[in-house]
C-alpha cells in the first residue's frame, strides 16, 4: 500500500477518534477499524498468510482502487464536515469496506484478516469500540486513553506547523510520527492491565510474520 493511503485513513481515524460524538468520547467506531484491514489487503504478505486464490485477488485489487478513491474523497469533506458528520462517514466507509470484503473471502480469511489486524494496530486496537468492549476498558481507563490520543494530535500537529514554518523538512515527517505513534502504543499499553494484554493477544490469533517489502 503507498504511504499517502495509510497516512490518509490514519489521519481520518484521529479525525474521528478524537471528536465527542454520540457514546463514549474518543473511541472509534468498529468501521475504522474494517477499512484499515481492508487496504491491508494490498500487502502480499498479508495475501500469502490468507491464503487468497487468484480470483480473490483479482476481485480485492478492483475494490481497493475503489475504496482509495472514495476514502480520498471522504477525507477531503471530513476535514471540513463537523464531527457527527464525520463519524457517520467512517462508519458507513467502514460498513461499505467491510460488507464487499466479506463477499470476496471466506469465513476463515475474515476472522484471520481482523487478527492481523489487530495485531498490526498493536495497543491502539483497543481505540477500536468492539475491541475495547472485548477486553474489557473501563471508563476510566477510556478517559485515560483518550487524554493520550488528544497529547498525540498535539504532537502531529506541532509537526504540521514546523513543516509549513520552516523548521524541518518534509522528509522527516514520516519517523517523527512513526515516533508519535510508539510514544502512544506504549503509553496505552501502559494503561492496559496484564489480562487486558493477554485478551488483546488473543484476539490477534496465531503471530502474523511480518515481511519488509509486505505492501
Amino acid at each position: 500500500m503507498k504511504l499517502r493511503i495509510i497516512i490518509a485513513i490514519a489521519a481520518m481515524a484521529v479525525l474521528v477518534a478524537v471528536s465527542p460524538a454520540q457514546g463514549r468520547r474518543g473511541f472509534m467506531r468498529m468501521g475504522a477499524g474494517q477499512q484499515m484491514n481492508a487496504f491491508l489487503l494490498r500487502r502480499a504478505d498479508v495475501q500469502d498468510d490468507l491464503a487468497l486464490s487468484a480470483d480473490q485477488k483479482s476481485k480485492l485489487e478492483d475494490l481497493q482502487q475503489d475504496l482509495q478513491s472514495k476514502f480520498r474523497d471522504a477525507f477531503q469533506n471530513a476535514q471540513s464536515s463537523s464531527p457527527e458528520d464525520r463519524q457517520k462517514m467512517m462508519e458507513k466507509l467502514g460498513d461499505d469496506a467491510n460488507k464487499a470484503v466479506n463477499a470476496i473471502l471466506n469465513a476463515d480469511q475474515q476472522k484471520r484478516l481482523k487478527e492481523i489486524g489487530i495485531q498490526f494496530a498493536g495497543n491502539s486496537a483497543v481505540m477500536q469500540k468492539d475491541v475495547a468492549t472485548q477486553v474489557g476498558l473501563t471508563d476510566d481507563q477510556k478517559t485515560k486513553i483518550q487524554g493520550l490520543m488528544d497529547e498525540q494530535q498535539k504532537a502531529n500537529q506541532s509537526i504540521r506547523d514546523k513543516v509549513q514554518s520552516g523548521e524541518i523538512d518534509r522528509s522527516e515527517i514520516r519517523a517523527l510520527q512513526e515516533k508519535n505513534r510508539k510514544t502512544l502504543d506504549d503509553a496505552i499499553g501502559n494503561v492496559l492491565t496484564a489480562d487486558q494484554k493477554d485478551k488483546l493477544k488473543t484476539l490477534g490469533g496465531k503471530p502474523f510474520v511480518r515481511k519488509d517489502n509486505g505492501g
